[in-house]
């Protein structure tokens, strides 16, 4: 799944309760030639989402049914404490030196093309709907696990905006087997110094066999590995 040095990335943290750092499920969830890399300084941000209060708290309210979430308290409206999830916050960037920002959007654009571009995903294919239009869906496949590591990790990832013109599309996860409950992110090419920028932003449950700062740094990764084919790929063709 996308789900991602030189450089640092930012994240921050909204809600209470141990960050997920436990023992996995692998029961799958269901629902609703260089480069130059830089990025952004590590700070605490609030990381805007492209869905609205409402979709976010039915999504999470649905995560939750399943299961997704180590459990934090909060207050009932009869006064009793129950339990919710803790929302994880993130992004990460990484710039590349060269191409412009629509040279790497023709190629990084394309919904269902991630496994040319993101180098833990071996596969990448759409088995719902039309590419580009909202509500296409993509399957990917590759070997990282952290849920089930003797098990190859899958994920179907629904399309939810596309913007040619921001150069930026979101997507959230439908089903997968790697311990994701809601995850909605997304994936953007942005101008830069250098000549442009792949950003990542994503709003989650605490993922089952990460930490939040390891689920940032595998972003983080994911990213930079972006960034450098990009660069050899765009690069290669002047």
């Amino acid at each position: 799944m996308a789900t991602p040095g030189g450089g640092r990335s930012g994240a921050s943290v909204a809600g209470s309760g141990p960050l997920a750092d436990g023992a996995a499920s692998a029961t799958p969830y269901r629902g609703g030639g260089r480069s130059s890399i830089k990025q952004e300084q590590s700070e605490v941000s609030n990381v805007q989402s492209p869905f609205s209060t409402g979709t976010m708290q039915q999504a999470a309210a649905a995560a939750e049914a399943h299961g997704s979430g180590h459990p934090a308290a909060s207050m009932a409206d009869d006064g009793k404490e129950e339990a919710v999830s803790a929302a994880w916050h993130g992004s990460v960037r990484a710039a590349v030196e060269g191409p412009t920002p629509d040279q790497a959007w023709a190629l990084l654009g394309d919904f269902c093309s991630l496994h040319r571009w993101v180098p833990s995903v071996q596969t990448c294919r759409r088995v719902e709907g039309a590419e580009g239009q909202p509500g296409c869906v993509r399957y990917c496949a590759g070997p990282v696990n952290k849920a089930a590591e003797a098990v190859a990790g899958w994920s179907k990832e629904r399309l939810v905006e596309f913007d040619p013109v921001a150069r930026r599309y979101s997507y959230e996860v439908v089903e997968t087997n790697k311990g994701f409950g809601r995850y909605a992110a997304t994936l953007r090419v942005e101008p830069d110094p250098a000549g442009c920028a792949v950003a990542w932003s994503f709003e989650a449950d605490q993922v089952r066999g990460w930490t939040l700062e390891g689920f940032v740094g595998f972003l983080d990764e994911l990213a930079r590995g972006v960034a450098r084919r990009l660069e050899e790929e765009i690069m290669s063709r002047n």
